[in-house]
């Protein structure tokens, strides 16, 4: 059982690492390369990249902790069978709420289908241009609002997680 959570808990940290290193490299390809622009007293555009740069290093840095602490809480003489229950029933909770956000993703992708498809035909490019605008516009809010339920379930396990294991470590 040990091996199993060392293995699960080395998967994940490695995927962690792998998406850091993925959001760097993303993050380092939207910036300009120096001397390819002109100077410029600010640049608004890029201002949010160290930022997201910060908060992703931050998110994968505590997944990174998370992971060494509870393969370091398993891997203790004393088993503790309440480890790997709440551990299942966080997982759990997970599966649970991916489920409804995969629900609630297609049902905006139906209604999105529903309303294109009900599309007007129209004579004029102004009008055309509007419905097809509402359409987009509908797409990216569904679009954001599962990107954000998506980290903000990220950063709800790793406060579960972190509470489990700074309550275990107490005992």
């Amino acid at each position: 059982m040990n091996t199993a959570l060392s293995t699960l808990a080395e998967d994940a940290l490695r995927q962690m690492q792998q998406l850091h290193q993925a959001h760097v490299r993303l993050l380092t390809s939207l910036a300009p390369a120096p001397g390819t622009l002109p100077a410029l007293p600010s640049a608004p555009q890029f201002g949010h990249l160290g930022q997201w740069q910060e908060l992703i290093t931050q998110s994968v840095t505590r997944q990174m902790q998370s992971c060494q602490a509870m393969m370091r809480l398993a891997a203790q003489p004393r088993l503790d069978a309440s480890l790997f229950t709440e551990s299942l029933a966080i997982q759990a909770a997970v599966m649970q709420r991916l489920a409804t956000q995969q629900a609630q993703w297609l049902e905006g992708l139906q209604a999105i289908a529903a309303e294109a498809a009900s599309v007007k035909k129209v004579n004029t490019l102004s009008k055309l241009m509007d419905q097809e605008s509402d359409l987009y516009a509908r797409f990216n809010a569904l679009l954001a609002s599962q990107a954000t339920a998506t980290m903000e379930l990220i950063e709800s396990v790793q406060i579960s997680v972190g509470y489990l294991v700074a309550q275990k470590e107490e005992e």
